[in-house]
């Protein structure tokens, strides 16, 4: 079942490299990577690795905004990758009995 659980992560990622520079699809896939091999290690709690790497990531765009950088919410490749995993997860239904 692990195995398959990213299956549909490429289609996501594929729309992100169409429209990414060399430096975001490097910075993408760095994350990429490092969800995968921690959800493939403890795939039971997926929704809490994501969870805190969406807490962890909002937590970075609330300190911008105190230090005065407003209106800086863009689609950053770390929030997509995040997403993207975030999205394949949602497809395989990896937790459903």
């Amino acid at each position: 079942m692990a195995k398959d659980i990213f299956r549909t992560l490429k289609y996501y990622s594929h729309g992100f490299h169409d429209n990414a520079t060399a430096e975001e699809n490097a910075a993408y896939d760095a994350k990429v990577e490092e969800l995968k091999k921690r959800i493939l290690a403890d795939v039971e709690h997926a929704p809490e690795i994501i969870a805190e790497e969406f807490a962890a990531h909002q937590a970075k765009v609330y300190r911008a905004q105190m230090q005065g950088k407003y209106a800086v919410l863009k689609c950053s490749a770390e929030w997509k990758a995040i997403d993207n995993v975030c999205a394949s997860l949602i497809d395989s239904k990896p937790l459903k009995k």
